[in-house]
């Protein structure tokens, strides 16, 4: 049994995916909730409402008198539930697996629809492709590629390794695309390219916001997800990319992607941003800080409502100003602008009269406007961030198909050596004992592991259950932690690094994460470590170096599995040695 239901703030149920054995269950338990001669497949929002309600209700409750909602449920014969919430949205995930598990599935679920609709989350004016393309990548994520590939495992990509004259062929191919893309009129984009779902290389203009690990690693999984039919792939989507989480206008950047199959397996994506970014952060901030006003508000924490309201005041001017500054121009515009201002100056109004007197009949009244004045805002965001109507996408094959003959003579070189990238036996003569290991840079969301064959079935399920016991030690503060079972001796690191590659020494994490468990800057991530949640060693990298630049710290990880006859000092040793012997391979700048 496995799903995933959305709930709005009316408690309606905005999106739901429920696998058969989920849909018969909630069938076979709630029958009299059905019409008849209904069956499983004919379950619709209202019978999911009926089901949920006391649910729903009871953590809505939890989350206004008390501020602690519930994370998880845990259920008898092994059924799970875990909870989430974004923008209003409560998001709840189903199955048969652990908690844990399920919590990265809800934090993937959510950075996909952040990914696929921005802030106008389910929005009425979205279409149905966002709810096509968030069903798709979901059950991709879930079904095929979660419990297979180390690249989801882990959340990063694996690199190609290629010599330095391969990577100028297709550094030329690439700046190539992007002047053509110029010559169209599109001065801010990107152009990557994949060999079998490998990373081979990037570049972007120079207006262009820069990527972050967490738009590759969505990327590679939109790719992934639209090529299961085997056909082809020719089609442009629309996105909202996070960009670089240091840039003051990351978060929500609108852009249009499209993925182009070229020969042997190679695959080209073009990112080409349309929209105002001024206008898009600043508005994307008014969402979420409007948000904590209204939990606010039905929290009745009135000392905490005035910071916050200055916080929401700022925004809302900077996007005015940012509108204004971008010249966009519309009737429907125009008349969509003054109908927001109307709303926000009645309602500033009423947050002025609320804090001279703190009456809760003020408050009440306050509570009836917000919604009103959040509908002009999604109109708003829908009409100044969602339309992508001016980008020539009938020229975009064209650029693919010139990326694709600058690269003739090399692409079937680079089909190969993406089945045959890096090997294990490589390695063994350097370090014997070694039988699998994975490097990731999360700063660049790139790794760099053996690929895991088909007879290797077992190095493939230690590696999994690796990587969960060594997350759950990390987020109890550790980021050294070796271990041994009867046949394997298993090793994981992390560390940070400044820009010059010097090591930088980590505070006490278990100390801190227990000293500050009651503390309201405690570092408490919603989701577990990852990438495409929230970037989770971003904000373990600011708990860490408070003083240090955003940006300018880099962070990686190394898993080892060694043979049981491997001592601990000997695999320390090790992995001092692979570290090095990788950084000479793929060079600073990766």
């Amino acid at each position: 049994m496995n799903g995933l239901i959305v709930f709005n703030s009316a408690n309606d149920v905005v999106f739901q995916q429920l696998n058969t054995a989920l849909a018969e269950h909630f069938f076979a338990k709630n029958a009299d909730l059905f019409p008849e001669n209904a069956t499983a497949a004919s379950i619709d929002g209202n019978i999911i409402l009926q089901i949920f309600s006391p649910i729903i209700n009871s953590q809505r409750i939890m989350h206004c008198q008390f501020d602690n909602t519930y994370s998880s449920f845990q259920c008898d014969n092994g059924l799970n539930l875990a909870f989430g919430d974004l923008l209003g949205y409560s998001f709840v995930k189903i199955g048969q697996r652990p908690v844990d598990t399920l919590k990265r599935h809800l934090g993937a679920a959510i950075a996909l629809a952040r990914h696929f609709y921005g802030a106008n989350l389910f929005a009425t004016q979205a279409s149905s492709v966002q709810e096509e393309l968030l069903s798709t990548c979901f059950e991709s994520y879930e079904e095929h590629l979660w419990d297979e590939e180390q690249t989801m495992l882990l959340e990063a990509l694996p690199q190609l390794l290629i010599n330095n004259e391969l990577k100028r062929v297709v550094n030329t191919a690439l700046d190539g695309a992007l002047e053509h893309l110029r010559d169209l009129g599109h001065n801010r984009t990107h152009a990557l390219l994949f060999a079998s779902h490998k990373f081979v290389a990037s570049t972007s203009s120079k207006q262009a916001l820069a990527l972050s690990p967490c738009d590759l690693v969505f990327l590679s999984l939109l790719a992934r997800s639209l090529q299961r039919d085997r056909r082809p792939l020719n089609r442009s989507v629309a996105v909202f990319l996070q960009g670089a989480s240091h840039d003051p206008h990351s978060g929500c950047v609108p852009c249009i992607a499209h993925l182009s199959q070229l020969a042997k397996g190679i695959l080209l994506v073009q990112v080409i941003e349309y929209a105002n970014l001024q206008v898009a952060s600043s508005m994307y901030d008014t969402f979420f800080v409007l948000q904590k006003i209204i939990t606010l508000q039905v929290q009745g924490d009135s000392d905490a409502m005035r910071p916050t309201y200055e916080s929401l005041e700022s925004f809302v001017k900077q996007t005015l100003d940012a509108l204004k500054r971008s010249k966009l121009k519309g009737d429907e515009l125009d008349t969509s602008l003054k109908k927001f201002v109307t709303k926000w100056e009645n309602l500033k109004k009423m947050y002025g009269d609320f804090f001279r007197s703190v009456e809760r009949e003020l408050l009440v009244r306050i509570e009836s406007n917000v919604p009103a004045f959040m509908d002009e805002l999604k109109q708003l965001f829908t009409l100044t961030c969602c339309d992508s109507s001016s980008i020539a996408l009938d020229q975009l094959p064209e650029v693919a198909s010139l990326v694709e003959g600058k690269m003739l003579e090399i692409t079937e070189f680079l089909a190969v050596k993406a089945e045959r990238n890096i090997s294990i036996e490589a390695y063994l003569e350097d370090f014997p004992g070694l039988i699998h290991f994975a490097y990731v840079n999360r700063t660049t969301g790139l790794m760099i592991a053996p690929d895991l064959l088909a007879n290797q079935l077992s190095s493939k399920e230690r590696l999994w259950s690796m990587v969960e016991l060594s997350r759950n030690y990390l987020k109890k503060g550790h980021s050294t932690v070796m271990w041994k079972d009867k046949v394997f001796n298993y090793s994981y690191f992390l560390w940070f690094e400044d820009q010059s590659g010097g090591h930088m020494k980590l505070v006490d994490l278990q100390q801190y994460i227990v000293a500050s468990a009651s503390s309201s800057n405690s570092f408490k991530p919603q989701f577990e470590p990852g990438l495409l949640a929230a970037d989770y060693y971003q904000q373990l990298a600011e708990v860490c170096f408070p003083k240090s630049v955003p940006g300018k710290i880099k962070c990686y990880e190394l898993f080892c599995i060694h043979l049981g006859l491997v001592t601990a000092t000997c695999a320390v040793e090790h992995s001092r040695r692979l570290v090095a012997t990788i950084a000479d391979v793929v060079g600073d700048n990766n």
